[in-house]
């Protein structure tokens, strides 16, 4: 009997289950957010705590007196961009730990082997394209840099123009009030965004999205330029392929794709994640350990 963990960690929080060799599963242990690149100790601590909880409720469905080493893949946000990976498999007490980014293990979520992109939008944006067995990714360079039409960078938008429309250089509107109304004075706003980290902002997007729902042209604008990104993003992977499907993930994901779908991205081939990231590290995790079995 062996062990396989999977971890999802992003901005927002992390996810962690186990899988027995029979396919037997623990419940989903959930924790706080384990971004390694916007802060890595807090995510380590997150990661290790969820492991330690996980693994232990693993254990408890063996044999008495069994104790196994678990083979585990955590696909963590900021994984590709920090070189997370050597510093978290040394201070993890794990001996079998593959460290990939959060777009890989949804990648192998939504389509394990088949070939297909994924567009997962949640607090940061990332694609990423599976064809042919090589794998292509795009964007997710973080909130600083990148994750255009997340919902970090949908939360920082609409704080611009609350502040354009301030300072009589942008229209006011039912956006901008509610924003001033949830935030007061301009030196609130200002002392936020000192010490907002992006899941802070993303908190912000429902707010956008329900402006954008009772048709606030500011609100509909912000998306709009978010899915102009995306789409492009997408049109870039499908080079050579143009029906190569699409599967939305995360938060955002699914709302952003049936916004570009509705307004003339009809022609995408959009289709449901056979499973979710979680779902792709376990898959991950599996795979890692019989690969390692065959070539011993």
């Amino acid at each position: 009997m062996r062990i396989f963990i999977g971890l999802d960690g992003g901005g927002t929080g992390c996810r962690a289950q186990a899988e027995l060799e029979d396919g037997r599963r623990t419940p989903v242990t959930t924790g706080g957010a384990a971004n390694v690149f916007s802060n890595p100790d807090g995510a380590l601590h997150e990661i290790s705590a969820a492991l330690t909880r996980v693994h232990a409720d693993a254990q408890a469905m063996l044999p008495q007196g069994e104790v196994l080493a678990p083979h585990i893949v955590l696909g963590l946000a900021g994984a590709s961009e920090s070189g997370a990976a050597q510093r978290l498999q040394h201070a993890l007490p794990y001996r079998r730990v593959h460290v990939l980014g959060d777009i890989d293990i949804s990648l192998k979520g939504a389509f394990a082997d088949d070939d297909g992109i994924v567009l997962a939008v949640g607090t940061g944006s990332v694609l990423a394209c599976q064809r042919g067995g090589r794998m292509q990714r795009l964007g997710g360079y973080g909130f600083v840099l990148g994750d255009e039409g997340s919902g970090a960078w949908i939360g920082r938008e609409a704080l611009r123009l609350a502040l354009h429309a301030h300072d009589g250089i942008g229209p006011d509107g039912p956006l901008v009030r509610d924003i001033w109304h949830r935030f007061g004075p301009l030196s609130n706003l200002i002392g936020f965004a000192g010490t907002a980290r992006p899941s802070d902002y993303a908190a912000l997007a429902p707010l956008v999205l329900d402006h954008d729902r009772a048709h606030c042209p500011m609100a509909g604008g912000i998306l709009d330029r978010g899915c102009v990104y995306l789409l492009r993003a997408i049109r870039h992977l499908q080079r050579g392929a143009q029906k190569t499907p699409v599967a939305p993930t995360g938060g955002l994901g699914p709302v952003l794709l049936d916004r570009i779908i509705a307004q003339g991205g009809a022609y995408l081939h959009r289709v449901a994640p056979k499973g979710t990231a979680l779902d792709g590290a376990i898959w991950q995790a599996r795979h890692s350990a019989a690969h390692k079995e065959t070539h011993s």
